[in-house]
């Protein structure tokens, strides 16, 4: 612990010489920003831009609100409580040729928040680096799963018809697309046979997106759609992780209806799951065109995101109300055709573990929402997790292997 408290206290000093290079300009940038909603400043952007970098992302997971427009997802007030059962983490696990303990692994593997759920219960909370329980972090990829959640609902309510609605009976700004003739569901599983590279660190169209949309706000996420053209292949075959068609599904519920995302999350998820504090999402584009980022930029506490998984592990309900129906639970959670990558299939937006019944949210630097239904285990790890490099390869792989072993285990 004294090792990650060094290592944070680095971090905010390094965090602290930045904000003094920009000074006085980076105040005054900071405040003409939140006010008037103009242009984004050079200083705002220059974060934006280096957020993921080691020496700050251990912050910037959590400053969402201070660097972007927000929209929020209200919660009623009327809260799920998660009854409480604190067990010492007293089991360990094999992992690059060694055991290891499971106390150990939260600072092992860049962890700022770690919440266990057994049986309904909280039985390990912890917080790290600064953080608590009244944080925001951010869920990045793992947002993609909450679009499952909504088409789901939406599909229930009759707002949508089923996954197989096509595409353009929302959207007929992408006819003659590479996405014209597609469904709904082709999105959800990511097998559309679009060319497309997510790769945001590279040169490219996926970088281009991102930096217009989330960076600069000068255009749509989902805007990017209407320029590609090319499939690699037939729909429904080959998985390809595509950042903007998660995207695009929620573009399509928010048409179907009539509701910014925000807004029917927190009607028909946060307020009657009985969620704890709002949540919010990132405003992506330009003022009065901008909507929410729904792939990569909502933001939660951590107990939050423990009720969401809490609530796929119910079969859909949460808080003693039905907010998801079991069937849309186990079909949204089953892979589809073929594998996806390392070990993992892929489901309508969910990731899901081999050999085993699990599946997770998964977001970029470590941010995992953990549903084992066999042992009725919830895990939520919120990390920092060094984007691209071997120590990130191996906590990611350490993280796996704690989740499987924190499943397994017996109290």
């Amino acid at each position: 612990m004294k090792t990650t408290n060094f290592h944070c206290r680095q971090a905010v000093s390094r965090v602290k010489r930045w904000i003094a290079t920009a000074a006085p300009a980076m105040a005054a940038s900071l405040l003409f920003f939140s006010v008037s909603h103009a242009q984004v400043s050079p200083s705002v952007r220059e974060y934006r831009l280096h957020m993921f970098d080691p020496e700050v992302s251990v912050l910037a997971n959590r400053t969402f609100e201070l660097m972007f427009d927000t929209a929020r997802v209200e919660a009623s007030g009327q809260v799920w409580e998660l009854p409480h059962d604190p067990r010492v983490l007293e089991f360990s696990y094999n992992f690059d040729g060694e055991r290891r303990d499971a106390e150990g692994f939260a600072p092992r593997t860049f962890t700022d928040a770690l919440v266990i759920l057994k049986h309904g219960r909280i039985v390990h909370e912890s917080y790290l680096n600064r953080s608590t329980p009244e944080t925001h972090f951010n869920s990045y990829s793992m947002g993609k799963s909450i679009n499952s959640i909504l088409a789901g609902i939406a599909i229930t309510d009759g707002s949508l018809p089923s996954v197989d609605a096509p595409i353009l009976d929302y959207m007929p700004e992408l006819k003659g697309t590479a996405y014209d003739g597609l469904t709904l569901k082709n999105l959800l599983w990511m097998r559309t046979g679009v060319e497309w590279d997510d790769n945001f660190f590279a040169p490219g169209p996926g970088r281009d997106a991102h930096v217009g949309a989330f960076v600069d706000n000068e255009m749509r996420y989902v805007s990017a759609a209407g320029k590609i053209r090319e499939r690699a292949g037939a729909p429904g075959q080959r998985f390809n992780y595509n950042s903007i068609e998660a995207a695009l599904v929620g573009e399509i519920v928010s048409r179907a209806t009539g509701m910014s995302v925000s807004e029917y999350l927190s009607e028909r998820v946060w307020k009657p799951a009985g969620m704890e504090r709002y949540g919010f999402y990132v405003i992506d584009g330009p003022p009065g065109i901008g909507k929410e980022f729904t792939v990569g930029a909502f933001d939660a506490v951590a107990r939050d995101y423990a009720r969401l998984g809490q609530m796929m592990l119910n079969g859909g309900t949460a808080n003693g109300r039905r907010i998801l129906p079991a069937r849309w639970v186990a079909e949204s959670t089953t892979p589809g055709p073929g594998g996806a990558r390392d070990g993992l299939g892929y489901a309508y937006l969910w990731w899901t573990i081999a050999d085993s019944e699990a599946y997770t949210m998964l977001g970029g630097e470590g941010q995992f929402v953990y549903v084992d239904p066999v042992s009725e285990t919830v895990i939520v790890k919120l990390s920092h997790i060094p984007v691209g490099s071997p120590e990130g390869t191996r906590a990611t792989d350490e993280t796996f292997a704690f989740l499987a072993a924190a499943s397994a285990w017996d109290l």
